[in-house]
């Protein structure tokens, strides 16, 4: 019985440190046509300390892509091993 449980309770913190979730949310649109350029400016934190940069902005994403009308703008956060590798992502699109 006390085997059964150990190997319930190992399996239960492999699967919550081993997830991987996702989630992309639409910040901003305009009226501009829908453009067949992408740009992305992302940041990795580490235990929501280490890491990170200052600038995952709109225009550092659009100035990567090579956009200058911008059609919509997505910020995408994936989340690793639980709440220890977070990264984040500002994704514009455009022309």
């Amino acid at each position: 019985m006390k085997k059964t449980i150990k190997s319930v309770m190992l399996i239960a913190a492999v699967a919550m440190f081993a997830s991987c979730s996702s989630m992309t949310t639409p910040i901003a649109a305009t009226s501009n046509p829908v453009g067949n350029k992408c740009g992305v400016a992302s940041t990795t934190k580490i235990l929501g300390i280490f890491g990170g940069s200052s600038n995952m902005g709109i225009n550092k994403a659009a100035k990567l892509g090579g956009i200058t009308q911008i059609s919509h703008v997505d910020f995408v956060k994936k989340s690793f091993l639980g709440f220890l590798v977070q990264t984040y992502q500002t994704v514009v699109y455009g022309e």
